[in-house]
């Protein structure tokens, strides 16, 4: 594979021993700055890692969605079904879903302009759509093709050695933990942050090449001014971005010479436009009960989680998006207290032979640094169901493809080292074809997750909800009961399998499972929207227990404060507890927002001036 896509007599395969990141002198103490910029990259190496890419994911043009967090940002988020400039202004202004990244959305928003399609009901998903997935998995593949080129361009630039590049560029497009990133929607503000990141480090690099002559100082400012936009762009598509700063130090000192005063001035800069992204984030995303953990155990988490990468880059088999390793659940094993020692043992072995392998050395750098934000040190919000996913080691793959480059290099027989390497490749991707099954619909990716994780307990409640949209009310009876199982403290569960025993017409068994929610420690409303708390409430209404549904109805009008709807159960629900004067107070917003809301409307239907007063 590598021999066909590397023109014959380019010179390629031999490392520039003058470069910076060839073969050193074991007495050399420091890089020698890098000056003079690569030839432009070569176009057939281009052509093939984006043919491979786009050969590995043929069948995830014809995906759907899935229902795991595309129904919060695509197909049920209010802000896309349609995207106005309202919307849009609305995702700048505020964070959704505990995150914010605008530009995440403003590019999901450009994409549902061209996405949209008749509403109808998806059977699979149990919901109604109004968007085509195709437009939005075209958009994934072609953000993750062109960052294997830009990866291609960055590795060409930091190694001189286009074999290395090609090699690094392949095993991230190919790799089959990289199909959750590519193949998952939601996952879209992923591979664009990675976009604008790998955007950033070339840029860097380009800027330190045109420091010299002094005629082309000028475009080397622009070039870190355009660097720093670009990562201000990564943290505007996913927070995990901070890392770049601490990123960009690393290339800065070990691979281009750059003064150490120079380089931390980048890295200033750089941080200048993560840190107020950095502290939006903490400040609106909530970390689960479950995502929890003691301060001592963090470093134990985040060997493990390390570990865990290594074995799944050799052994990328049963990857799923849940693989239940909360903190909890990883410090209850004793495995995880000795696994601090794979970390160590990288860094140490990469620190010691840095001189002799330095392309290895910033392979494990890239890999270790890129994984940082989320191996568990600081905790973050899906820590509640795993702390390790595979999304997380997108842009770590990176550094794996320059340690396997690099070590062909020191194999006694170079055509043998590159055709282990090549059927390393074409099993990746193989593997990632395979893998992308799994993502072809709803249903598959659920009981996939099932099958790899059956303590999932997010996938039996997304089954069952599927199944209860379509009146299969069984399958959605048992997949509650398995949902409850295996998470006791899932609050819209228990809601959902009341309301299937109420279509079932067993009240008594509904009442059970309202009386069994109230009496479980540490429930969590995690996904319960303000229309799940509105069903709580009508179910409770139901079953006599009136003063329950207050705090129900309450709960849903707290979450949509400007709908009619809730409030109108709330103080209905008041009025039966005895409460009238809450009730009555509530009832006349309940008019005022109703009534707004109808001149609103007559005024669109008028389109004059005039019928405003009639809110006056």
């Amino acid at each position: 594979m590598i021999d066909a896509l590397v023109p014959s007599g380019s010179g390629l395969y031999s490392p520039a021993p003058k470069h910076p990141m060839g073969r050193k002198n074991k007495k050399s103490k420091s890089p020698e700055p890098l000056t003079q910029p690569p030839s432009s990259a070569p176009l057939l190496p281009i052509l093939g890692v984006i043919g491979v890419g786009l050969l590995v994911y043929l069948r995830v043009f014809s995906a759907g969605f899935v229902a795991f967090d595309d129904d919060i940002h695509v197909y049920a988020n209010p802000l896309l079904n349609p995207p106005t400039l309202h919307s849009l202004a609305s995702v700048w202004r505020q964070a959704y879903e505990q995150l914010y990244v605008p530009l995440a959305y403003t590019i999901f928003a450009a994409i549902a302009r061209f996405a949209g399609v008749p509403t109808h009901f998806d059977p699979a998903l149990g919901h109604a759509v109004s968007l085509s997935p195709a437009p939005f998995h075209v958009a994934s593949i072609a953000f993750h093709l062109a960052n294997a080129v830009l990866c291609f361009t960055l590795a060409a630039q930091l190694t001189r050695r286009r074999v290395v590049a090609l090699i690094a560029s392949l095993v991230f497009a190919l790799h089959p933990l990289q199909v959750e990133s590519v193949a998952w929607i939601s996952e879209l503000r992923g591979v664009s942050s990675a976009f604008f990141a790998l955007l950033a480090l070339n840029a860097l690099v380009l800027s330190r090449l045109r420091q010299t002559p002094p005629s082309s100082v000028g475009k080397s400012r622009v070039l870190v001014g355009a660097s720093a936009l670009f990562v201000a762009a990564a943290m505007l598509c996913k927070p995990a971005a901070a890392i770049l700063p601490l990123l960009a130090l690393a290339v800065d000192r070990i691979v281009l010479g750059t003064p150490w005063r120079r380089a931390i001035v980048l890295a200033a800069i750089w941080t200048t436009f993560t840190l107020p992204f950095v502290l939006i984030t903490n400040s609106v995303q909530a970390i689960a009960a479950s995502g929890e953990s003691l301060w001592w155990q963090r470093p134990f988490i985040a060997g493990y989680s390390f570990a865990f990468y290594v074995f799944k880059t050799f052994v990328p088999s049963e990857l799923c998006v849940d693989y239940g390793r909360t903190p909890r659940t990883v410090m209850s094993h004793g495995w995880a207290y000795p696994a601090w020692v794979v970390p160590v043992a990288v860094l140490v072995l990469g620190y010691r032979y840095r001189s002799r392998r330095p392309v290895t050395w910033l392979g494990i750098l890239v890999f270790t640094l890129f994984l940082l934000p989320t191996l568990g040190i600081v905790p973050f919000g899906y820590q509640g169901y795993s702390t390790v996913a595979d999304r997380y080691a997108y842009l770590a793959l990176i550094g794996v493809g320059l340690v396997i480059g690099d070590a062909i290099d020191y194999f006694r027989s170079r055509r043998s080292a590159l055709g282990a390497v090549s059927a390393a490749l074409v099993a990746f991707a193989a593997l990632s074809f395979g893998q992308s099954r799994h993502w072809m619909g709803s249903p598959a990716f659920l009981h996939h997750t099932i099958d790899v994780n059956p303590d999932a307990a997010f996938a039996y409640h997304n089954l069952a909800h599927a199944a209860q949209a379509n009146g299969d009310y069984k399958a959605a009876l048992s997949n509650y009961q398995a949902c409850l199982a295996h998470d006791p403290s899932h609050l819209k569960a228990y809601v959902n399998l009341a309301q299937v025993y109420v279509h079932l017409n067993q009240l008594e068994d509904a009442a059970r499972v309202i009386a069994q929610s109230r009496r479980t420690s540490g429930l969590t409303p995690d996904g319960m929207t303000a229309g799940d708390f509105g069903n709580l409430g009508a179910l409770l209404m139901q079953m006599g227990q009136s003063r329950e549904a207050v705090e129900a109805f309450s709960a849903a009008a707290m979450m949509e404060p400007d709908s009619p709807i809730h409030l109108f159960n709330q103080a209905n629900a008041l009025s039966a507890v005895g409460q009238f004067g809450k009730a009555e107070l509530v009832l006349r917003r309940c008019i005022a927002l109703g009534r707004g809301r109808a001149c609103r409307a007559r005024d669109r239907a008028r389109g004059n001036s005039a019928a405003r007063s009639c809110c006056r």
